[in-house]
């Protein structure tokens, strides 16, 4: 195993894959039912220098997003915040999860892994914080989850997340990655990996997951035996390839964690 490469984000570059292939995964039919709708995504992330506060680092779901379901995972570039948000539901109802200001470093790589415990996350108004708990945030190997930034509209989400649209570095339409943002190491699971953070972390040093005791079914090395513009699926499934949009080769770079 040797991880030499990453990918380089300016904007309007992005990453599109079939969203379909990971309805099983990411997706569900209605409010969450159980662990048969839990899933982690873990990524390597390097924030650029520029400052819009709407940076889409992953979006997964429907492309109507004020009304229909969807994942998206932000980053904020705001002087006063650099933090990771998150977003599950649609535009109207929805759960937000934003970390502390300052957890990022511009310049400096970040190990994030978002888990999802499969539970129920909307709209009784004296069940909100169990919609909250349902989702945790780990950066650098330490859970934050009990420090973000706690809120909701029309509390929360009980509808449908479909598989229309799955990206990196674009929202549905916009909100991209800017001023040389880095990606690397992506990896999605089915199930919620919060009691293995240890072992997904590794201290800070990049390894082979297919290695760990649960191999992510999806894993992306971001460069690594990639060729431009496909970046291939190495995980269990090894079957989602992500394409390169409005890139170049030279946006496959020697720059990681």
């Amino acid at each position: 195993f040797a991880n030499t490469k990453s990918v380089n984000f300016n904007n309007n570059d992005w990453l599109g894959a079939n969203a379909g292939i990971l309805q099983n995964v990411l997706g569900r039919s209605a409010n969450g039912t159980g662990s048969t709708d839990a899933w982690s995504i873990a990524f390597w992330f390097k924030p650029g220098t520029a400052t819009n506060a709407s940076q889409t680092i992953l979006y997964f779901g429907n492309q109507d997003v004020a009304n229909q379901g969807y994942i998206q995972i932000k980053y904020n570039g705001q002087n006063n915040f650099k933090r990771l948000e998150f977003r599950y539901g649609s535009n109207n109802n929805r759960i937000n999860l934003f970390t502390q200001a300052a957890t990022f470093t511009v310049g400096q790589w970040h190990h994030v892994l978002v888990t999802y415990d499969g539970g129920t996350t909307g709209a009784q108004s004296g069940s909100v914080s169990n919609y909250y708990n349902r989702f945790k945030t780990f950066v650098d190997g330490v859970d934050v989850s009990s420090s973000n930034i706690q809120t909701n509209n029309n509390f929360g989400y009980t509808g449908s997340i479909q598989p229309q649209n799955f990206r990196v570095g674009r929202f549905n339409n916009g909100q991209a990655m800017r001023n040389n943002c880095r990606i690397d190491e992506l990896a999605i699971w089915d199930s919620d990996q919060s009691s293995n953070i240890s072992d997904i972390y590794n201290s800070g040093v990049p390894f082979d997951f297919i290695n760990l005791s649960q191999a992510p079914l999806h894993w992306w090395r971001m460069g690594d035996g990639d060729t431009f513009p496909y970046l291939f699926d190495v995980g269990t499934e090894a079957n989602c390839i992500f394409v390169m949009n409005s890139m170049t080769s030279a946006d496959i770079v020697n720059d990681v964690p």
